[in-house]
């Protein structure tokens, strides 16, 4: 598996339902009834085991942080290693399926 590192956002988007992850222990909401993304929220060192199409954006701060974003394909595992970051970022640890 080819490993990459991003600092960014803390929650991944997906258009799967929060039941898709309970199996992994991840908390999984859906903000509203007219979303059509849940919202999966990690703890550290939570893994994704990924469905496919789950998402971090990438963006700006408005104190000049410059969030990496990322989107997973099926088989990829996206792991939070780390969260306290300047801006408020979190480190992942993504492994993508070959």
């Amino acid at each position: 598996m080819r490993a990459e590192t991003f600092v960014g956002g803390r929650n991944l988007l997906t258009p799967h339902a929060p039941g898709a992850y309970k199996d992994a222990g991840l908390l999984v909401v859906r903000p509203g009834s007219l979303w059509s993304v849940a919202v999966i929220v990690p703890n550290d060192g939570q893994s994704v085991l990924a469905q496919g199409g789950e998402k971090v954006y990438d963006y700006e701060t408005v104190d000049g942080g410059q969030a990496q974003g990322f989107e997973l394909s099926p088989g990829d595992r996206a792991t939070l290693l780390r969260s306290g970051l300047p801006y408020s970022f979190v480190e992942w640890k993504v492994e993508r399926a070959e």
